[in-house]
């Protein structure tokens, strides 16, 4: 019995062990709300991506694939990085499925230290990448080889499990309003939504919510970004916000409303989250510049 117990005991042991050793090889997120640092003379987003992927010694994969032009935004990108200064920019303005297999791209992704995702149309970010060869690189390398994952507009759109593709700004809460399609899935349980405040997008997230009161929705103001370790925290840097809308739904009309109807949601919880407050996605709570969660108010 006490053998067995000793048995017990050692595998468990084994297994926290491995899960601390999983949390250690986590990589980090780097998701950006769009239209990041305007001034290339004073620069603050891209450089935290370049000091996150290992500063001077970063190698960094620009995707552009959601751009129109892909070979002209992944050159700008790569200029921009090496103007902070990098070790080596592999180029990848993907324009086929075939390009994610090739050969030189997934050899310099095996020993990058960070990829970036450009702006554009997120649905060809995913229509190209997702399933290849550098997609399927790109995801297991960030849930185990300290990975980097940066991603901004569209390409941070991309990253979470369900994407916004489409939606009025100007629209009241309405299922007609929006337009979903499945995403990389590298932040699971949210939605995420760019150019926030900038284009009046809540209510955007809001009938995305009241239908999954289950996942966070996410929305990042232009210039601002999230520093995020998935499953465990984030950090808010830039000029604007983030907001997160979160709780527990008491009541919505979503599951029998139709689509030209206006949803009722209560209960929801908005947090406004500027440079160096976080949000910690393990206990939902928001915190402090330095770490702190910010309790919750007793009634």
């Amino acid at each position: 019995m006490a053998e067995d117990q000793d048995e017990q005991k050692g595998r468990e042991g084994q297994q926290d062990v491995e899960a601390g050793d999983h949390a250690k090889r986590m990589g980090h997120l780097l998701v950006i709300g769009g239209a990041e640092d305007p001034d290339e003379d004073d620069m603050k987003i891209l450089p935290h991506f370049v000091k996150m992927c290992g500063g001077p010694s970063a190698r960094i994969v620009v995707c552009s694939s959601p751009s129109e032009n892909p070979h002209d935004k992944a050159d700008t990108y790569e200029r921009l990085f090496e103007k902070i200064g990098v070790e080596a920019v592999f180029p990848a303005p993907i324009e086929s499925r075939d390009e994610a297999e090739n050969p030189e791209l997934l050899e310099f992704t095996r020993g990058a230290t960070g990829v970036f995702f450009t702006g554009g149309d997120q649905l060809r970010l995913t229509a190209l990448v997702a399933g290849t060869g550098f997609g399927e690189m790109v995801r297991t390398r960030l849930y185990g080889d300290n990975l980097v994952v940066g991603g901004t507009s569209a390409g941070a759109a991309a990253m979470s499990s369900v994407m916004l593709i489409g939606g009025k700004s100007e629209g009241t809460v309405k299922r007609e309003d929006i337009s979903l399609a499945p995403g990389l899935g590298y932040w699971r349980d949210t939605v995420v939504d760019t150019h926030f405040s900038q284009r009046g997008r809540v209510s955007r997230l809001m009938t995305i919510f009241a239908h999954n009161p289950q996942v966070l929705g996410i929305g990042i103001d232009e210039n601002t970004a999230i520093d995020l370790v998935p499953g465990d925290r984030f950090t808010v840097i830039g000029a604007g916000v983030v907001m997160v809308f979160n709780g527990r739904v008491s009541h919505t009309n979503a599951p029998d409303a139709s689509d030209d109807e206006t949803l009722a949601i209560t209960d929801t919880a908005l947090h406004t989250l500027p440079d160096g407050y976080g949000f910690n996605l393990r206990t939902k709570r928001p915190m402090l510049p330095g770490g702190e969660e910010i309790p919750r108010l007793e009634h």
